[in-house]
C-alpha cells in the first residue's frame, strides 16, 4: 500500500519542469466516463458483469479506452501532450487508501516503470492494479505514449466513511508545478466539486478552475441548480480578486451549458454562466479591466462551427474556457490571442462524414474516443510587471449572439473507400469489432416493424435527420429491395443501422 509522503528530493526531481519552449498548452477535456477495474461501481454499465452475470466492462475495454485517450492528448504539442489537462468524467475512487489518504502516483509509476499499461491491465494484473484510480492508469498510459512529467490534483467531496459522495471527479494534470497546499476542493449542488489548482508558470501563480456542472443544458428547472454551482464559483472568485484584483485565472470544464446560454434558452430567468458568472463575449471590455466579467474563449471560433457536443442534431458548446481580465496584462502569465482551438481530427475522435464525436462504445474490446471533443488555449509568461499595459488585439472577439443560429450536424456523402461494401463482408454476420460503429453499403428489404435483415440478422433503423417510419411508410413490407448507406451500432442491446442523411438512401454507387 502506497502512502503519500516521498523524499523531497525526489518531489523536487519529479516536479521540474522541462524547459519547453513557451507558449503553454492548456486542453479541456471530458473523457466520457473513464471508471477503474476495483468493482465498485454506481452505474451498472461500469461494474464488471452485467445483471444476467455476463462480463463487462473489461481490461481489454478500459486498456483501449486509456491509449485512445492517450493517443488523442499526445495530438497536441508535437507528441508531448498539453502542458495543463483539465479533464472531467473520471470516475471517483470508491476503494480509497485507509485514513482518507491518497495515492501517491509518483510512486506507482516508479513501481511499474518497466511494465506497460498493456501488461499492467493483462498479464500482470492482480488486485493491486485493479484497485488503482483511474486518473493513475490514464497517467501510466500517457506515460507509456510519451507524455510524461505530470503531477496531478483530484477534487474530492468524502463522506463520514471517507467515501466519495459523487460518482465522477475532476483531475487535474499539469507539467507546471502544482502548490498542493492551496489545492482545493469546492462542494456544489449536485454535481462534482469544483477543482481549484494553483500552478506555478515560472514564478508566477495561475489559478485554475475545473467544472463539471449539473447536465440537461436546456432544461429551465435544473438551470436553478446550475446558478447554484456557478454562485460556488463566483464567491471563490471574488474572493480572490479581493486579495488581487490582476489575479490570473482560467475556468474550464464541463459547463453542461451553452457559452450563449442566456441567447439560446431566453425561457430562463438567470442563468448560471452568462448572469452568474459574467462570462461575455466583449474581449476589449474584459481586456481593459476593472471588471467582474470574464471572457468566453468560444467567441473566437468561427460562429458557423462552434461546437464541443452533439445532441438531437445539433450542436453544443458544453465545454468552455473562460479568462480572467488579468491574463491581458503584462504582469505573470498572459493569454496568447486567438489560440482557442477545437481538437477535431477526421478518422480519429471525429466522424468523418460529419466532423461529430466518435464516441466511446464498450463493444467487444471498446472504440471511439468521447462524445465531447476537447477545447484548448495557450498561454505565456512576461516579466514587464506592468498590469495596466495591456496585450495588443487581432481581432478582439465581440457579442455577436444575434448572429447566431443553432448549427446542426452537416453530414457529407462519405467517399465509397471509407464504407464498408457487401463484396468485403459478404455472407458473415456483420456483428463484429471490425464493422462496429463503422459505416456500411446495405442492400435488403424493409420488413412492416421497419426493420431489415442481412445475412440472417435482423437490424432496426434509425435516423437522426428525418423520421424513418415517414421515409420508408411506402416500402415497409413490401419486399422491394433498397440500398443505404448505415452506421453499424446497438441502441438499448438492441442491433440498428443509424442512416444519418437522407441522401444516404440509394446512393447511387
Amino acid at each position: 500500500m502506497f502512502r503519500k509522503t516521498i523524499p523531497a528530493v525526489m518531489l523536487l526531481a519529479v516536479l521540474s519542469v522541462t524547459c519547453y519552449a513557451q507558449p503553454y498548452k492548456l486542453v479541456v477535456h471530458n473523457v466520457e466516463n473513464l471508471f477503474d477495474l476495483d468493482g465498485y461501481a454506481v452505474f451498472q454499465d461500469y461494474r464488471p458483469y452485467d445483471s444476467d452475470g455476463n462480463p463487462q466492462y473489461t481490461p481489454a475495454q478500459v486498456l483501449t479506452k486509456l491509449e485512445n485517450t492517450a493517443r488523442l492528448m499526445a495530438r497536441y504539442n508535437d507528441g508531448r501532450g498539453p502542458d495543463i489537462i483539465m479533464m472531467v468524467e473520471m470516475e471517483s475512487d470508491f476503494t480509497p487508501l485507509a485514513d482518507g489518504e491518497r495515492w501517491d502516483h509518483h510512486t506507482i509509476l516508479a513501481r511499474y516503470s518497466d511494465v506497460s499499461v498493456s501488461q499492467m491491465l493483462g498479464d500482470y494484473l492482480d488486485d493491486e492494479i485493479r484497485d488503482l484510480p483511474s486518473e493513475i492508469l490514464l497517467l501510466k498510459a500517457f506515460e507509456d505514449f510519451g507524455l510524461t512529467g505530470y503531477d496531478l490534483a483530484v477534487a474530492y467531496d468524502r463522506d463520514e466513511n471517507l467515501r466519495p459522495r459523487h460518482v465522477q471527479k475532476n483531475v487535474i494534470y499539469s507539467r507546471l508545478p502544482v502548490d498542493h497546499d492551496k489545492t482545493r476542493s469546492h462542494p456544489v449542488e449536485d454535481a462534482r466539486p469544483i477543482l481549484e489548482v494553483w500552478v506555478d508558470v515560472h514564478g508566477h501563480n495561475l489559478v485554475l478552475f475545473n467544472n463539471h456542472w449539473k447536465s440537461q443544458a436546456s432544461n429551465a428547472d435544473v438551470e436553478k441548480t446550475r446558478v447554484q454551482n456557478a454562485t460556488v464559483l463566483k464567491n471563490r472568485l471574488d474572493e480572490l480578486r479581493a486579495d488581487d484584483p490582476g489575479v490570473d485565472f482560467i475556468l474550464g470544464g464541463d459547463f453542461n451549458s451553452d457559452y450563449n446560454q442566456s441567447h439560446r434558452y431566453p425561457y430562463m430567468e438567470v442563468t448560471a454562466v452568462n448572469d452568474v458568472l459574467r462570462s461575455v463575449g466583449d474581449e476589449r471590455k474584459v481586456k481593459l479591466g476593472n471588471t467582474d466579467a470574464v471572457y468566453n474563449l468560444w467567441y473566437e471560433h468561427d460562429i458557423n462551427k462552434r461546437g464541443s457536443d452533439t445532441f438531437r442534431g445539433y450542436w453544443g458548446t458544453l465545454m468552455q474556457i473562460m479568462i480572467s481580465p488579468g491574463l491581458y496584462d503584462y504582469r505573470g502569465v498572459q493569454y496568447v490571442d486567438n489560440s482557442f482551438d477545437v481538437g477535431r481530427f477526421p478518422g480519429k475522435n471525429v466522424h468523418t462524414n460529419s466532423l461529430a464525436p466518435n464516441r466511446w462504445h464498450s463493444f467487444d474490446s471498446g472504440g471511439g474516443y468521447s462524445d465531447h471533443l476537447p477545447i484548448s488555449m495557450k498561454f505565456t509568461i512576461t516579466d514587464a510587471d506592468d498590469p495596466e499595459r495591456k496585450l495588443t488585439l487581432e481581432s478582439p472577439g465581440y457579442n455577436d449572439d444575434d448572429k447566431w443560429e443553432p448549427i446542426p450536424i452537416r453530414y457529407m456523402m462519405p467517399d465509397p473507400g471509407d464504407v464498408i461494401m457487401p463484396g468485403t463482408y459478404g455472407s458473415s454476420s456483420l456483428r463484429t469489432a471490425e464493422n462496429f460503429n463503422k459505416l456500411m453499403y446495405i442492400t435488403s428489404a424493409i420488413s412492416g416493424g421497419f426493420e431489415v435483415t442481412v445475412n440472417g440478422e435482423t437490424y432496426g433503423l434509425y435516423s437522426p435527420t428525418f423520421n424513418v417510419r415517414n421515409e420508408f411508410a411506402g416500402l415497409a413490407g413490401s419486399g422491394e429491395q433498397i440500398s443505404f448507406i448505415g452506421r453499424l451500432g446497438t441502441f438499448r442491446g438492441q442491433w440498428q443501422f443509424v442512416i444519418e442523411d437522407i441522401t444516404y438512401i440509394e446512393p447511387g454507387w
